[in-house]
């Protein structure tokens, strides 16, 4: 293992990236295995109305990456205690409405997990009612994309249903069941939902609430589910992803022990759903052999997650080399081809540093 390994290189891209203003503040990470091999911070955390700078614990919003951090984990962690099976239905923990589509009951939580329901991707839930409650039914009765199983469709209306039905087994609301089985475990104390601190990326401009969200999740389901949503709304610091980030490259292990069995975490990994459209696993997004996310030089079937708001985290299989960032990219808008190809240049030049010195 090379630990002093120049990414100066990488780092420069980064740097670019933000003088090119594909974000106002990027955070990153470099490692491999539990091994933390570079790290670092830049730019400003809010550039409108007023400029602030961005510091090493300042809370990013995760957006999508937050189902891999939360809502997965907690389900692997639950199916290893035998409290949930990945073949359980909808059924079995709904009541499915008369007028839902044709085998809607049928669909399972490995369906879920694999983002392959065949329920909708999107739904705008908080222009449809102002009754939280309401969002299961609305999801149950939506009209299917495809059949179960026939191909990848990404689904934030998968993920909802899943932390409802995480909230049943475990009795208490996903931001409970989240820190007891994820952030405590994992030593990730500053990670949360609903940030009270001030020292929060500010994100987009919200029409619907009038000013820069600052502290506010971005997802707008996220936030009409009340800032706790199993698609989005977890909050967290680059040290404590870190910490997540050396759990997931080491195969499930963490510096207290195995935080998830060897087994669990293989199952996690497997690409469940061959020559689709996708490759996922249960929860992880896989990547083919050459990713538009993470760059053209990590090896097939790596694994992690990405988020809106511009996070990722991928590790590479074979070598379990890791990289993360952390921005808020959509401060400046929604348009991120810009962020886009600074991360796939940034995961390359990385990926070619450390493999040159092996």
């Amino acid at each position: 293992m090379q630990q002093s390994l120049d990414f100066s290189r990488s780092v420069r891209i980064l740097q670019k990236g933000l003088e090119a203003e594909a974000y106002p503040c990027i955070a990153y990470a470099i490692g491999c295995g539990d091994v933390l091999l570079d790290s670092g911070y830049m730019g400003n955390r809010q550039v409108y109305p007023t400029p602030l700078p961005l510091e090493r614990d300042t809370l990013f919003d995760l957006a999508s990456l937050s189902k891999l951090v939360s809502t997965t984990m907690v389900a692997l962690r639950m199916i290893e205690r035998g409290e949930l099976e990945l073949s359980d239905t909808l059924s079995r923990y709904f009541e499915i409405p008369a007028d839902a589509p044709a085998g809607r009951g049928d669909v399972t939580v490995r369906h879920l997990m694999h983002h392959n329901s065949g329920l909708t991707p999107h739904l705008p839930l908080w222009t449809q009612t102002d009754d939280p409650a309401q969002a299961v039914d609305m999801i149950l009765r939506s009209k299917p994309w495809c059949e179960p199983g026939e191909q990848v469709h990404y689904s934030c209306m998968g993920y909802i249903l899943l932390q409802k039905i995480l909230e049943k087994v475990g009795e208490a609301p996903l931001d409970e069941l989240a820190r007891r089985e994820v952030f405590e475990p994992l030593g990730m104390y500053a990670t949360c939902y609903n940030p009270t601190t001030k020292n929060v990326v500010t994100t987009e401009f919200s029409t619907l609430h009038g000013e820069y969200l600052c502290g506010r999740v971005h997802d707008e389901n996220a936030s009409f589910m009340g800032g706790v949503s199993g698609n989005a709304s977890v909050f967290s610091t680059l040290d404590d992803m870190i910490l997540f980030a050396r759990m997931i490259a080491s195969g499930g292990k963490c510096d207290s022990g195995l935080y998830l069995s060897p087994r669990t975490f293989e199952k996690a990994i497997y690409n469940a759903t061959p020559g689709k459209n996708e490759n996922r696993g249960l929860g992880f997004q896989l990547t083919p052999a050459f990713s538009t996310l993470t760059g053209s030089l990590f090896s097939e079937g790596s694994y992690g997650h990405t988020g809106f708001t511009g996070t990722a985290l991928y590790v590479d299989k074979d070598s379990r080399l890791w990289a993360m960032i952390l921005t808020n990219a959509v401060h400046f808008g929604r348009n991120k081809t810009e962020l886009f190809r600074t991360r796939r240049l940034f995961f390359n030049s990385l990926a070619d540093t450390y493999f040159r010195a092996q």
